[in-house]
Order: C-alpha cells, then structure tokens, then sequence
C-alpha cells in the first residue's frame, strides 16, 4: 500500500458517519479498479472556508481528512480565488476569468450600468465551454453535487452544461437543512437534480446531503469510464447552523476569546513553515467605533457576551469537522473502488471566511429577518436564527492576512488548497503564485486533451489560466511567478 493510501485508509478507518449515515454504505470490499489509465479528478469545495481553518494551515479545528491529504499530497501557500462566491466557482468550471465567463458580479449586486452586459449576467453563457464538458467529450464520466450558483435560469444548470449526474442547490446558500429557507428575500431556494425539482428528505442537512449524492453517483459510475465529481460544500457558509448532535462539540474550545485563538493560529503556521517569523507582531486589527462591542476588549466584555460570541465560533468549527468527516467518506468511497490511487483529490475554498451581518444580502430588511428567521437577535445557531460569525471570529479564521469575504485583500482572495494524486509528492509545499483559472486548464493537461484546435472548442473562448501539471508533478516553479 502505498504511502498516500495508508494515510487515507488510516483517518477513515477510525471516522464513523454521523447524521444518520453508517459505514455499512460504504462497500467493504474494493472492486476492479476502472479500465482506463486516465486519472479521475475529485474536486472538492468549501464555502467561506477560512485560509487557517484547516490543521494542516495552522488551524485547531480537527480536520484529520484535509490533514492527511496535506501530508500525502501538496499545499498551495499562495492560491487565489475571488472574493465572493460564483466569480471563482465560474473561473473553476471555465479557465476563464470571471468576466469573460459570465459573472463578472453575483446576481442581486448587478450595478444598473451593468445590466445586459454578458460579463456580468451572474452565469454562464454558451460562448465558454465547462471542464465537465471538455472531460465528458473525452470519455469521462462527469458527477456534480452541491452548490451550483452559476445559472440564474434553467438553461445553465449543471445537468445542461456537460454533468451527466448532478445534485444541486442552484443558489448561492440557504438553511443547511430541509425547511430551505432562504437567506435573502425573493424565490425560495431551488434543488435540482439532474435538472428537475426534488424535495428534501426531512432528515436532510447540506454536507451530508451532498456526500450521500456524490456516493450514490459512484456507486452506479460505469467501471470502464474516468471520472469527474465535483462536490461543493455550503458550508461553513452563513447560516452558522449543524445537528444537533454537533452542536456542543466544541464546547468551551474558544472561551479565551479571538485575540488568543488567533495568536495561537499564529504560532501553529510558524512553526509549520508557513509564515516566517517576522510576521510574529501581526494582530487583530482594530474594529470601527461603529460596532459598540468591538470596543470593549475580550476580559472587559460580561460573561454573557464571551459566552455568545465563541459560541458562534464552536458551531463554525463544527461546521467544518462535520464537512471534513464527511470527505472522509469520499475518499473511503474511492479507495474501495480502487481508485483512489489514480485520483487527483483537489481541495480549496472559494473565498474568505465571512464577516457580514445578514443584513447585507440582497433586498434584506429588518422586517424580512424578524419574519423569517425571527430568533436571530435573541438566539445563536438555531434553525431559525440567522448566525454569522462576525469579524472578529472572520479574522481569526483569515489569519494572518487581512481583511475578509467580499474584500480584495488577501484574507477575501487566499483560500487554503491541498492538491494529492499521482505523482505528487508527499508532504510537497508549493509557495508559488497560482490562481482557481488554472484548475480547469490543469485537469485539461492530465487528461491529455489539447484545447488549440480541438472541435468542441471552435468559436469558443478559450481557458485563460495555466497548467500547475509541473508544479504538482515535478515540484517546478509556478508558471505564473513573476505575475506580481
């Protein structure tokens, strides 16, 4: 066995499903491992995820799947994404920068000036070709599950641009459970599947959901055919919300308030390598005087007010354990389809953790809050609260860089990516500028397919990143440096 799959076998071995799943889902035996010698492509996608949140970054969250994938595989120090959430999930899908590709801006924050612009119709359009498509036109089968955001219609949906499977939530979030209630006014969110409506079972919550989806998908996979699955997370997107099983896990974990938390991150990524130590006086910034809580430092706020504010950093934490475990079991999955040695498993968030009130989203009110999410003001992490985790948990989880979600700065543009497969080697670190343009172009180079030429890309716009083939692979030099 080798060194990547022991360390794999090893975290699943010993992470039992929560939430209604059992191990038994999971064939305990391997079978033929598929015909073709094209590696399959596992991309995996957090939601405001972060750049220290994960243990193998510095982080105290236990995240045991992310961590071996770090130690059996490659860390990209210096990945960039957008700041906010369907640019980069169009440039993943596309090569393409965000504008050119359709959602120069999300849907709802279209400035008048941009209205019947295509770079900012917030989807994709019919002039770029997705990496589903490019790959399914090479013989692989394409399974998508999670968070689409990408197509304000039904002529952009998953299943009409080239996933031959997809479970999606169409929106850019929502409650992680199956009331789907929605974080902003308008239509109620939309779950697809295989582009029809579908309904929730009642026992459903988002991370669980989609790896269940993802799992049946390889179940039924053809044995003679690669594979591409894309699972997108929402979490640990707002609302902060989990089982209630899940909800006292980390119970008592941040009591010394973010300040120590942060400092504590600090000293973890530097001992790890990551930040040098010279960057040691880096610290919470200061807060506006506008936010009256935020000027009242952690011992002179009240016991009650300590109290909520590291709950809601307990209920994000186990937000994101509860997403790693469930990564687990698709990484369990692929290993008892043996496969998972000729699997490139790809894993990144697509911005920053998030700092914003609900207030901010599109067309939200008071009124509209107290309506339908009516504890949020009085309650924390309830199913009809509306939790965030504020700034100051935001930038302890962006540490050291500054700033947050919908911000270009490195804490809204960073994202924490761990790259493991073939060829790669173990424990690799890669401080080299790359960008979420270069994955499509990437796979494209590992599958053998040339785009110059190629028919399925005539009268197209053509990927404009570039391969990391040689970064992963041969540890070369990022073909961007010198970018900036």
């Amino acid at each position: 066995m080798t060194l990547r799959r022991s360390l794999i076998s090893g975290i699943c071995a010993v992470l039992l499903v929560s939430c209604g799943s059992s191990p038994s889902e999971t064939p305990a035996t391997a079978a033929a491992p598929l015909a073709s010698a094209r590696p399959n492509f596992l991309i995996v996608v957090a939601d405001d995820l972060g750049w220290s949140d994960v243990g193998a970054f510095g982080g105290e969250i236990n995240t045991p799947t992310l961590n071996a994938l770090a130690a059996s595989g490659m860390m990209m120090t210096q990945y960039y994404v957008a700041p906010t959430c369907s640019p980069p999930r169009s440039m993943l899908m596309t090569g393409m920068d965000n504008h050119p590709a359709g959602v120069g801006a999300m849907a709802g924050i279209v400035a008048p000036n941009q209205v019947g612009n295509r770079n900012y119709a917030a989807q994709l359009h019919d002039d770029v070709v997705t990496i589903a498509e490019a790959l399914k036109n090479e013989g692989y089968q394409t399974l998508m599950s999670g968070k689409w955001h990408l197509a304000t219609d039904h002529s952009q949906t998953p299943d009409k641009r080239g996933f031959d499977r997809s479970f999606t939530l169409l929106e850019g979030g929502a409650s992680h459970f199956a009331d789907m209630k929605p974080i902003h006014p308008g239509d109620p969110p939309e779950y697809l599947e295989d582009g029809e409506p579908v309904d929730l079972p009642s026992d459903f919550y988002s991370s669980v959901g989609y790896t269940n989806k993802i799992i049946e998908y390889l179940d039924a996979a053809n044995t003679d055919q690669p594979i591409l699955a894309y699972l997108a997370y929402t979490a640990p997107h707002d609302p902060l919300q989990v089982p209630d099983e899940w909800r006292d896990r980390y119970d008592g974990a941040y009591d010394a308030g973010p300040l120590a938390v942060k400092a504590s991150r600090l000293s973890r990524q530097q001992e790890l390598g990551l930040i040098p130590e010279g960057v040691a006086q880096w610290q919470v910034p200061n807060f506006p005087p506008a936010v009256p809580l935020h000027r009242l430092s952690w011992e002179e706020r009240s016991d009650a007010q300590r109290t909520r504010a590291a709950y809601t950093m307990e209920v994000y934490a186990a937000m994101v354990e509860l997403m790693d475990e469930q990564l687990a079991r698709v990484i369990q999955k692929l290993e008892d389809m043996g496969e998972l040695d000729n699997t490139y498993v790809i894993f990144f968030s697509d911005n920053g953790a998030s700092a914003v009130a609900p207030l901010v989203y599109p067309d939200n009110s008071v009124e509209w809050m107290s309506e339908n999410w009516p504890t949020t003001y009085t309650e924390v992490a309830t199913r009809d609260a509306f939790t965030v985790m504020g700034r100051e948990w935001a930038n302890v989880s962006n540490t050291p860089w500054r700033l947050n979600k919908g911000q270009v700065a490195e804490g809204g543009t960073r994202s924490p990516m761990i790259v493991s497969g073939p060829g790669i080697e173990a424990g690799a670190k890669s401080t080299g500028i790359s960008h979420v343009q270069d994955i499509a172009p990437t796979l494209l180079d590992l599958a053998g397919i040339e785009v110059e030429g190629h028919p399925l890309y005539e009268g197209k716009l053509l990927p404009q990143g570039v391969s990391l083939a040689s970064v992963w692979l041969e540890n070369a030099e990022s073909p961007r440096t010198g970018y900036g």
